[in-house]
């Protein structure tokens, strides 16, 4: 009786598990309190397992890490961005850092102080544009992914064990405009009119964007641009939404944008911008398969148009999201990846409830599911990534932990010295235009990296107090020594980079260090090249070791900070 009886039961409780998850996808009343906890438990957790650890672990591109760490300390000894130190990208992610190091003092964890912000910043916006369009469970799912993607330590596009906070700005664009597509793209199911809540949030994400790396700002504002045109849920409004945009261009054209655009077009003027169409179409074709279900969206959506379930607006804007998306991969490192193509897919998942909602659950819900899982599976590989860092570096196998200087508490693989570990051929930063094709070159392991920058810290400490200079792409020991940096750098410098003056880059250091082991030694070469008749001039040679040649000023009144060594 007992067996008989538990079989009803069971298909009772199946039914109702089917209906509650037919619910959650096609029901578009999220409430506050179901969202928050289906969405925020998991990006707490996400939080805690990046925050926790007792070092912070960088597995590659650690000078990246670095790059960023010398910004901040530039704004945390009071000098601007773009005045006293210059670089292409925006000074948002420099001002967050320099939070973290008056919260926590000079050290690397600061940068998580960054971190924590945009991913809480995010984690809100996403909040508020998902709640008025989706049901609970894409709501979440898109609340989650937007959100580990800010707090996730790898890049887009690599291996998801690659762990580094190397080109977080990426990151962070990558969440922003998947936000303020969703808000462009899916209108909101509610039959109260609160357009101002959209407005804000783009309008904040706008700002973001532009102060983060100007290829987003530009993405997003082509993306409003286009919405207001063709998404009724915008052009009815397009009075605000031009207003905004205004509001954008006039900040980004203001006074005290003039040295960042200034910036930007000594950059693009350089060769930074990445314009190898070659290139890029070899890139996607090479990962076509990961971009297998946003084609699919389209050619769905197509379908959807032919058939008249849609307009012509969904494929059009399907399309638009992709190319954009891929106008953004192309100014960008990384070779694969388009997390704002995700979008496509709910943008697809909304249609397709509506335009069936005359059809019953049992035959429309297995759809939808199969189209979330697509994101879902995106939100899992986020987490793997996460909760992968989070075991390495609490177990720190195999692991060597600076102990020393304003860097200790940075983590990186150990491995033997004295040897090129790590090799790359992957595309990366622009090589010189009109060079001749060139070996590959075998680089340093991040581990003798950070060893070598720890033996010129050591050569440095205890001698006078003075401006440090370092012929190699990044100068980080400024922030590892406590110290003044110097003035009228480029924060990362490499061929794409506009060549400084050597009285402007040099005028003010009392130190030069000649990397014998170099992250870029052709770079560094170059370099000195171009400064080689200003070293002759102001500075001799005053050590030497196993891997630094260092240089000091002969004038008799040479430049000094106001710190010591």
């Amino acid at each position: 009786m007992t067996t008989l009886s538990e079989g009803p039961a069971r298909v009772a409780a199946g039914t109702i598990a089917r209906r509650r998850l037919a619910l959650w996808l096609r029901d578009a009343a999220s409430t506050p309190t179901a969202l928050l906890a289906l969405a925020g438990l998991p990006v707490l957790a996400a939080a805690w397992a990046v925050l926790s650890p007792p070092v912070m672990f960088s597995k590659a591109m650690t000078q990246d890490l670095l790059f960023n760490l010398s910004g901040a300390w530039h704004v945390y000894s009071g000098h601007v961005a773009h005045v006293d130190f210059h670089d292409a990208s925006g000074r948002l992610s420099f001002l967050l850092t320099a939070l973290g190091f008056h919260l926590l003092g000079p050290v690397p964890f600061a940068f998580l102080v960054n971190v924590a912000i945009m991913g809480a910043a995010l984690f809100v916006a996403a909040f508020l544009a998902a709640i008025r369009r989706l049901p609970l469970l894409p709501a979440a799912t898109f609340v989650v992914l937007t959100t580990l993607l800010a707090l996730m330590p790898a890049n887009v596009g690599d291996r998801p064990e690659q762990y580094t906070f190397a080109m977080s700005y990426n990151r962070y664009g990558w969440s922003a405009y998947s936000i303020l597509a969703l808000i462009l793209f899916v209108p909101p199911h509610e039959q109260r009119d609160r357009t101002w809540i959209d407005i804000a949030v783009a309008g904040g994400l706008l700002a973001a964007m532009f102060y983060l790396k100007i290829t987003y700002f530009a993405a997003g504002l082509a993306t409003v641009g286009f919405a207001v045109l063709f998404h009724p849920h915008i052009g009815r409004h397009w009075r605000a939404w031009l207003v905004v945009g205004a509001l954008m261009v006039l900040n980004a054209l203001a006074p005290h944008n003039q040295a960042y655009l200034a910036d930007i077009l000594a950059w693009t003027t350089s060769g930074a911008v990445r314009k190898a169409a070659i290139l890029h179409f070899n890139n996607f074709v090479a990962a076509i398969g990961q971009y297998g279900p946003y084609l699919a969206a389209v050619a769905v959506g197509a379908g959807m148009w032919w058939s008249g379930r849609a307009t012509f607006r969904l494929p059009l804007t399907l399309v638009f999201l992709l190319v954009m998306s891929l106008l953004l991969l192309s100014q960008n490192s990384q070779a694969a990846g388009m997390p704002s193509a995700i979008v496509v897919l709910f943008i697809l998942y909304d249609r397709l409830r509506t335009a069936f909602a005359s059809l019953d659950n049992r035959d429309v819900a297995p759809w939808l599911l199969t189209l979330l899982l697509f994101p879902l599976f995106a939100v899992g590989g986020y987490a793997a990534s996460i909760a992968g860092y989070q075991a390495y570096a609490r177990d720190r196998p195999g692991v060597y932990v600076v102990e020393h200087t304003n860097l200790g508490g940075l983590a990186v693989p150990a491995g033997p010295r004295g040897t090129f570990l790590s090799f790359s051929n992957n595309f990366d930063y622009p090589s010189r235009a009109g060079d001749a094709p060139a070996q590959p070159l075998y680089q340093l392991s991040d581990y003798e990296y950070v060893v070598v920058l720890m033996e010129a810290a050591d050569l440095l400490r205890g001698l006078p107090p003075g401006g440090i200079a370092l012929l190699d792409s990044v100068n980080p020991l400024p922030f590892m020594l406590g110290v003044e940096p110097a003035r009228g750098v480029n924060l990362w410098s490499t061929w794409s980079a506009p060549k400084r003056p050597a009285s402007e880059f040099l005028g003010g250091v009392r130190y030069v260090l000649v990397p014998k082991f170099a992250t870029s030694p052709q770079w560094a070469d170059d370099m000195m090249r171009l400064y080689r008749g200003y070293l002759e001039d102001h500075f001799h040679r005053a050590a030497e070791t196993r891997c630094w040649i260092l240089l000091l000023r002969s004038d008799p009144d040479s430049p000094r900070s106001e710190s010591r060594f």
